[in-house]
């Protein structure tokens, strides 16, 4: 079997010399001729700069030039000129558009747009360039370029000049590092990659002063092209600042927001890349090394030692809802405060100035006779941690090892019930625990704000509908000691699950076991 493949540009040559035969056959059976200039046909289609391009109609020996879009070609320029044909060279400074016959009748425009196969090809690209400024691209043909793309999809289609050899274009403010994507017109367009790389600069932070700061005050920020930033980003800050106190290329003076944390400083430019100082910012922080006396009495004078105590506008006391802002004495060391009446045992907490932070003592502060000590468990399943097998199997928020609010020992349970309204802190052992010599389950609650009068519901082994309520007390630890029995007498004990009913908020649960 014999193959026979045409090219595009054979195929067009084929139709345009099949044209000329149709209209010289037409030409005989037409008994007059009006005189008139006519246009029937040009091509072929997909012809290159410096191909042949073929005009084919009536009475063309009297068109005196052809105008294309971007080339004038006279009739001394035509290699082939005749009643029915026009022969000329494609000039490369033509681009798509119609073509117009210069007549001593009148001008004779095509009807469709006459389009070429542009290879256009790229010598050189600026290497690097700012936001807004100008980079220059050099090759061939580039007035056929309809389109440049930066990195991340940046599209753009106007340009600042064009030409055959030159294309001059602004870099787009959230413009990116990359290569570029030329999109070209003709016949044939397309769309390639460069392989070179446009450098788009981007700021850089050389010092943070002063440093360390303190909240709300002015931070200067020195480097190059800090003009570029849109944004500076604190550490433990989600939202950008992007108001600056002042800004320029070579400084940026921003406020210190109230979130913001000891760590790295962001820029962020227009295009989103960052940039990270490599030196962390100190944010100036309270700190309490010492409390004492410990325990105290109710009432009695606290005395705070640590570094920045001048810093703090504060002190909160577990148990207590608002802190106390009114001290007997302060200075950068030391701040001495009186308890408040119905303060728990707990950790203080620093309230900042100028800040949303807060800060924690270490130690846990107790009073001199506070709760009375509860009495060892002959079963424990929770006292400090977890005891006898039993694991944490909550679905609720959780924090088996908090020392915010302790009823005994060092930690207790932090539940966190969700919105869900029915969550649970799970206490699971597989195997379980013999109840026969025991007689009591026994737990104590704390309900912070909020869950006060609320019902938490006991689960014993799954019985999600036998489950026993209890009802919370705010702002004070209770103990609940329920008769086994009352529980459904189960032997072997294999799940306790402390379920919110129908409420969210923060209950803190610490000593629990079997008597």
């Amino acid at each position: 079997m014999t193959r026979t493949i045409l090219n595009k540009t054979m195929l067009c040559l084929l139709c345009l010399l099949m044209a000329i035969a149709m209209i010289s056959s037409c030409k005989k059976d037409t008994a007059t001729n009006s005189g008139k200039v006519e246009l029937l046909s040009f091509g072929p289609t997909g012809a290159k700069h410096g191909d042949n391009i073929i005009f084919i109609g009536n009475n063309l020996d009297k068109v005196t030039q052809i105008d294309l879009t971007g080339a004038t070609i006279p009739a001394s320029a035509f290699t082939e000129h005749t009643a029915e044909r026009i022969v000329f060279v494609i000039p490369d400074a033509a681009v798509q558009g119609y073509a117009t016959l210069k007549t001593p009748d009148g001008d004779v425009v095509s009807k469709t747009k006459v389009n070429f196969d542009v290879p256009v090809t790229i010598t050189s690209i600026t290497s690097e360039a700012r936001p807004g400024e100008n980079i220059t691209i050099k090759g061939n043909f580039l007035n056929w370029i309809k389109a440049v793309t930066f990195s991340k999809d940046i599209a753009e289609t106007t340009f600042v000049s064009q030409s055959l050899n030159e294309l001059v274009i602004k870099v787009p403010d959230n413009a990116q590092t990359g290569t570029l994507f030329i999109t070209t017109s003709g016949t044939d367009p397309l769309t390639f990659e460069t392989d070179s790389v446009v450098q788009v600069t981007l700021p850089s932070i050389t010092t943070l002063a002063p440093n360390p700061v303190k909240h709300q005050a002015n931070l200067t920020i020195t480097g190059t092209n800090l003009d570029l930033a849109a944004a500076v980003i604190f550490n433990g800050v989600a939202t950008p600042v992007t108001v600056f106190e002042s800004q320029s290329a070579t400084q940026i003076v921003v406020k210190v927001p109230a979130g913001a944390s000891t760590g790295k400083l962001t820029l962020a430019a227009h295009s989103q890349v960052t940039v990270t100082s490599a030196d962390d910012l100190a944010v100036l922080l309270p700190a309490i090394t010492t409390i004492a006396p410990n325990p105290i009495a109710q009432e009695g004078e606290l005395t705070i030692t640590g570094t920045n105590l001048d810093l703090a506008t504060g002190v909160a006391f577990t148990g207590i809802t608002a802190p106390v802002t009114s001290f007997v004495s302060q200075s950068a060391t030391k701040i001495v405060v009186k308890t408040p009446v119905g303060a728990l045992k707990g950790k203080i907490t620093l309230n900042v100035l100028n800040s949303t932070l807060t800060v924690e003592s270490a130690q846990v502060l107790d009073f001199i006779g506070g709760l009375p000590p509860l009495a060892d468990f002959a079963y424990a399943i929770y006292t400090d941690a977890l005891q006898n097998g039993f694991q944490n199997w909550s679905w609720a928020g959780n924090d088996f090892s908090s020392t915010a609010i302790v009823r005994q020992g060092d930690k207790s349970i932090k539940a966190t019930y969700g919105s869900g309204g029915y969550e649970g802190i799970t206490f699971h052992n597989d195997a379980g625990a013999a109840t026969g010599t025991y007689s009591k389950l026994e737990f104590s609650l704390f309900g912070t704000p909020g869950t006060e009068s609320k019902t938490m519901n006991v689960v014993i082994n799954g019985g999600y509908g036998t489950a026993y309520p209890v009802t919370i007390v705010g702002g004070e630890w209770t103990t609940y000691s329920i008769n086994l029995s009352a529980l459904g007498s189960p032997n072997p004990l294999k799940e306790i699950v402390l379920q919110s009913a129908g409420f969210s908020g923060i209950v803190y649960i610490d000593h629990v076991g079997l008597r």
